[in-house]
C-alpha cells in the first residue's frame, strides 16, 4: 500500500485518541509519547500523527501502532532518541514508509537495526547489554497483539498488553476507534466515566456487562487508582 492508497483509509487519516489519552492507553509517560510524535531535539518525529489542534484526536490507529512498537523496541534496549537514522534505513530497506508497523519488523527488521547499530551513524543506538536474539523476543512478543490485513500487511487490530487480564481492543472499524473491551464489549472511557461520576466497580460492571476485574483495570490505568 502507498501512500495514495491511504487518503481513504480511517487507520491512516482518523484521529482515535490525543497525546495524552494515546500516552494513557499505552502505559507510556506522557513526556516520552509526546517526543515520539512531536520529535526529540534536532530529531524528526518518530510516529505518524494527524495535524490537529491541540487537546484533540492527533493520533490515527496507525500512530498508536507505531508507538506500540517503539515502547517494545525501548524495553528490549534500543535507545529511541538515536533511532531516527535507523527508521530512515528501515524504510529503505522495506520500501514502505510505515516501517514501524511492518509485521517482519521482529525478523528482518531487527537485522537492519542491529547492523546499524554497528555502524558510525548508528553508534549508541542499542545498549551494550543487549543482544540481536533479546531484542527479537521482544519484539516479537509484542507483534503477537497486532492483527494484520492479510492483502497488504498492515495492522488492521490492535490488543493491549499492557491491561491483561483485561483483553482491551482497538479495531479502528468499531467504536470509532475507540479502546473497548473485547471485540464488541463497551469503550474503557465510558466504563472509567461512570466511576469517576461515583458509581461503585460491581454497579459499573452490572451496567455494561463486564467483570468488576475489568472495570478496575480501567480505573487503574485510566484513572490512576483502585476501585
Amino acid at each position: 500500500m502507498d501512500a495514495s492508497d491511504h487518503r481513504s483509509d480511517v487507520r491512516f487519516t482518523a484521529g482515535i485518541l490525543n497525546l495524552a489519552d494515546a500516552a494513557r492507553y499505552l502505559a507510556v509517560a506522557r513526556q516520552t509519547f509526546h517526543r515520539w510524535a512531536k520529535g526529540y531535539e534536532r530529531g524528526e518525529a518518530l510516529i505518524h500523527t494527524l495535524d490537529a489542534p491541540r487537546r484533540a484526536a492527533s493520533v490515527a490507529f496507525i500512530g498508536l501502532t507505531e508507538a506500540f512498537v517503539l515502547d517494545a523496541l525501548r524495553v528490549a534496549g534500543v535507545r529511541l532518541h538515536k533511532i531516527r537514522p535507523a527508521i530512515i534505513q528501515l524504510q529503505t530497506e522495506f520500501g514502505r514508509e510505515y516501517v514501524l508497523s511492518a509485521p517482519n519488523l521482529a525478523t528482518d527488521g531487527i537485522d537492519v537495526l542491529w547492523d546499524f547499530s554497528r555502524t558510525q551513524a548508528g553508534a549508541g543506538l542499542i545498549e551494550a547489554r543487549t543482544g540481536q536474539n533479546v531484542i527479537r523476543e521482544i519484539v516479537a512478543a509484542h507483534m503477537q497483539y497486532v492483527t494484520w490485513q492479510p492483502s497488504d500487511d498492515t495492522p488492521a487490530q490492535l490488543q493491549l498488553r499492557h491491561w491483561e487480564p483485561s483483553k482491551v481492543i482497538v479495531n479502528p472499524h468499531s467504536a470509532f476507534g475507540q479502546p473497548r473491551f473485547g471485540p464488541s464489549g463497551p469503550r474503557v472511557a465510558d466504563v472509567a466515566a461512570m466511576l469517576k461520576a461515583g458509581e461503585t466497580a460491581e454497579v459499573v460492571g452490572d451496567e455494561y456487562g463486564i467483570s468488576t476485574d475489568d472495570v478496575r483495570t480501567a480505573a487503574r490505568v485510566l484513572l490512576g487508582r483502585a476501585s
